[in-house]
């Protein structure tokens, strides 16, 4: 993949996707891929971790990735804004049912993944808990850390990935190998990238920044316990499936 310049993204149409360089952020991982899956052409830009990014900041408002644009429309950053606007733009290849009751299944699963108070959202709580004594650091206080959330953080993500695991038991029961029904979904594909956040690929399937990967490798012993291998099975087959590897990150 080529990725272009924030400038050459700004000013270009047609569809823009901003991602966090040589990161494994799980909600830009799971927006391109599911991009790629619907076959649309789009350029690729970097939001750089730690830095000011004014350029990026200015045009979108905010200073993280993932940021979408499509035309003359305004950026988007929020994870559902962007699956509405890629499923608008793709209609062919869905990754929302057109069920009613899937479509509800499919969304709340999608939220508890990303949304926040949600796997993602508690994972990084855990990942910025400062020393005990300390104040959070600048990137925690960028997320609004406080101590309240992240002393639940643990045990939230523990009750979901339990749940998800139950769900595709049931699932595998049905003979299908998906979150939803008997075809890849958009919750499928948030699973397969947020999971990184408690299993990280290979470095050769997840090229992240060998300095960052610690982090990331860092899980805590009770949540580690937690994993069923179901879980990482579906990551596994999904990435392999459904997803460009190595992820260009």
């Amino acid at each position: 993949m080529k990725y272009t310049s924030i400038d050459d993204a700004v000013n270009a149409n047609g569809l823009r996707l901003v991602i966090v360089k040589d990161m494994p952020s799980a909600w830009g991982v799971a927006a391109k891929a599911m991009i790629d899956y619907k076959g649309l052409d789009y350029l690729l830009a970097h939001q750089i971790p730690m830095s000011e990014n004014p350029k990026l900041l200015a045009w979108s408002g905010t200073n993280s990735g993932p940021v979408a644009a499509w035309n003359n429309e305004s950026p988007i950053n929020r994870w559902d804004d962007i699956l509405f606007l890629i499923e608008r733009l793709a209609p062919q290849k869905p990754l929302l049912p057109k069920d009613a009751a899937a479509r509800i299944q499919v969304l709340g699963i999608s939220h508890e993944i990303c949304g926040e108070l949600g796997f993602g959202w508690n994972r990084r709580l855990d990942m910025m808990r400062p020393p005990e004594g300390q104040p959070p650091s600048d990137f925690g206080k960028k997320y609004s850390y406080n101590d309240t959330d992240a002393a639940l953080a643990n045990k939230r993500v523990i009750t979901l990935i339990k749940e998800l695991a139950t769900i595709l038991k049931v699932q595998a029961k049905q003979d299908s190998e998906f979150l939803v029904g008997n075809s890849i979904t958009a919750a499928d594909f948030y699973w397969a990238a947020f999971s990184n956040f408690i299993v990280l690929q290979s470095q050769d399937e997840c090229p992240v920044n060998p300095q960052a990967r610690p982090m990331f490798e860092n899980t805590p012993a009770e949540i580690t316990a937690a994993i069923d291998p179901i879980l990482i099975e579906h990551r596994d087959r999904i990435m392999r499936t459904y997803c460009k590897l190595p992820l260009e990150l």
